[in-house]
């Protein structure tokens, strides 16, 4: 060997030495790591974003925040999880309009909440607007940003409330004008859920890294928008003409099995992470209810379907189908699957809620507000619905009085969260550094 490569090798080995001197350094100044350090350390590692993020931003920058920050500045956290008011909001509307056996003056509290959720509709539009324009870069951010890029979909999904309230609420004081709009409308919006569905994902899927040991329902909120299709169309296409309902309930269908199988397959990494994880940080169990959406509204939007081709007489009148004999039996038929699909799908929903309920519960003392306590709400609308419409459809007094007081509790439920939402505006609890989804990374 020539002296040179005698030289580089004397100095790789003393490189090697001094770095094996180093490290024992590092291991023998450390504390020894015992079983419960150990659990803690795995613990911070698999703990949930939503929470563990949140701690480590007050951690390491809560002195750095000012105490009393400008509206403006304030508004920089102004994110899409805000739009979960008027979803709920609305949903508990649409609960009202569902309502069989109706009081004096039920019509017009549900029509004065429909108003209502409009103008906070449009209130916080405007704010967002006004973040974007104000704070540059943060409505990348907040795309980018899975925890509160999720929230994004709760944009379109209190567009689909407003449509689907529209049905209830506008067309009997407004003229046939309104009919035509649900119509166009329902186009657009269903053109805008797929790019949604497909694009959002791929952002997820390219952009950020999510971590299974942290999977929430609300992973499925992507695909929320596509699956209210099926709501739609079910709402709108009893007033439609015959040409137009059909191909509006086929859409319709389509779309609440694509969201129906996409949130199963969640479904699996969710109760998958329960298993071996354990329930989620106290902060993100209220997010377990968005489970109860998927069944619960793919439950409503079949009755809802069935009856659309009852009222609207597709069969026979206007199209019959190739291989029946007696198409006058495909309205009863139709009916007859879309109830024991929604009974079916029920029961899952039950026991989602029932999960949720318990988990939720035992971590109340623990809890703060946040704007994800309105998966208290909105999930459960869909589930409260499809109770009474099967209850109307069996023709069953108790199921119906059973949907009927599950409505009263989401009513009253509602003004509790939006107190404790008022509340921690005022308090700093939410709209300031480190308390929000876009703190989240």
């Amino acid at each position: 060997m020539d002296t040179n490569g005698s030289m580089a090798t004397t100095q790789e080995q003393k490189t090697g030495i001094n770095l094996s001197t180093s490290i024992n350094q590092q291991v023998t100044n450390r504390p020894p790591m015992t079983p419960n350090s150990y659990n803690n350390s795995v613990f911070e590692e698999e703990a949930d974003a939503e929470a563990s993020s949140v701690t480590a931003f007050n951690d390491d920058k809560s002195k750095h925040v000012p105490e009393n920050l400008s509206w403006s500045d304030r508004l920089k956290h102004f994110t899409w999880a805000w739009y979960a008011s008027t979803m709920s909001t609305g949903g508990v509307a649409l609960v009202i309009s569902n309502i069989p056996h109706r009081l004096d003056g039920f019509t017009e509290l549900g029509t004065a909440i429909f108003v209502w959720n409009i103008i906070l509709f449009v209130t916080i539009t405007i704010l967002m607007v006004t973040r974007f324009i104000l704070h540059p870069g943060t409505l990348k951010h907040s795309l980018t940003n899975p925890h509160e890029g999720f929230f994004f979909a709760t944009f379109w999904l209190s567009l689909a409330t407003m449509f689907t309230n529209s049905t209830a609420y506008g067309i009997p004081n407004t003229g046939p004008w309104l009919i035509e709009a649900l119509w166009i409308g329902f186009w657009i919006y269903t053109a805008c859920a797929t790019l949604l569905a497909i694009f959002y994902y791929h952002v997820l899927f390219t952009v950020k890294k999510l971590v299974l040991t942290n999977v929430l329902p609300g992973w499925v909120l992507p695909i929320f928008p596509a699956m209210l299709v099926g709501t739609l169309a079910s709402a709108i296409g009893r007033h439609q003409p015959a040409h137009r309902a059909l191909p509006m309930i086929v859409a319709g269908l389509a779309y609440q099995g694509l969201g129906m199988m996409v949130a199963m397959m969640m479904y699996a990494l969710y109760f998958g992470r329960l298993l071996t994880s354990g329930l989620p940080a106290d902060a993100s169990r209220p997010a377990m209810f968005i489970a109860v959406g998927p069944p619960a509204f793919t439950a409503l939007a079949f009755i809802g379907m069935a009856q659309d081709v009852v009222v609207t007489e597709i069969f026979p009148n206007y199209i019959e189908l190739h291989g029946i004999i007696d198409q006058t039996l495909i309205p009863d038929m139709v009916q007859l699957i879309a109830l024991l699909s929604a009974i079916f799908l029920w029961v899952f929903a039950f026991w989602c809620f029932g999960i949720a309920v318990v988990a939720n519960v035992e971590a109340i003392p623990r809890n703060d507000f946040h704007l994800n306590w309105y998966a208290y709400v909105f999930p459960n609308v869909g589930f409260t619905i499809a109770t009474i419409q099967i209850g109307v459809r069996l023709d069953s007094t108790g199921i119906t009085a059973v949907g009927t007081a599950m409505g009263t509790i989401l009513f009253f439920l509602l003004f509790v969260i939006m107190f404790c939402h008022i509340k921690a505006v005022l308090k700093k609890g939410i709209m300031y550094p480190g308390k929000d989804e876009d703190a989240h990374h």
